[in-house]
């Protein structure tokens, strides 16, 4: 029966996979969000305050486009990971543009920003800045290869590490 399989389904692992919820803090996992493209879907699925956990292995893809969305859409970005420079140096440069034209298109959001070494420290990061209300929401927009085999891999420690915390 159709109306089974759709009332069943709890979506694709990797793919805004929901982790845990404690709190009233949730925690989801998009480890298959690979590029910026994939990460600004990730972020547009959410209304909720959002604490994002990105980076990893840079591809050479062009960062703009979520550096601005981070601007308006992210409470707290987390960065870790070889990209993680890269990442910090787009946020600055968009960050810089948006306060030198101060248009009202630049409705930038005050938010924060940490840098972890990997993703278990921005595991940990993300579970003492999160409050009640967020979601911390991993999708890296890289690709995993600089600390695990694949986006799988790096999935499941996330998926490991959330449900270990003593939150």
């Amino acid at each position: 029966n159709i109306n089974n399989i759709i009332n069943n389904f709890n979506g694709v692992p990797h793919r805004l996979e929901f982790v845990k919820s404690h709190n009233g803090i949730h925690w989801y996992h998009d480890s298959i969000a690979t590029t910026p493209e994939r990460t600004i879907a990730a972020i547009n699925s959410f209304n909720e305050p959002l604490v994002l956990l990105l980076g990893g292995h840079d591809k050479n893809l062009p960062w703009q486009d979520l550096a601005k969305l981070i601007t308006q859409r992210v409470d707290h970005l987390i960065v870790f990971g070889e990209c993680a420079g890269i990442i910090l140096d787009q946020m600055e440069r968009v960050i810089k543009a948006a306060d030198r034209s101060q248009t009202p298109q630049s409705n930038q959001r005050p938010f924060s920003i940490s840098h972890c070494s990997g993703l278990e420290e921005a595991v940990y990061t993300a579970a003492n800045i999160a409050r009640q209300g967020d979601v911390i929401l991993l999708s890296p927009g890289a690709a995993s290869y600089d600390e695990f085999i694949d986006f799988e891999e790096r999935g499941e420690h996330f998926r490991e590490w959330v449900k270990r915390l003593a939150i």
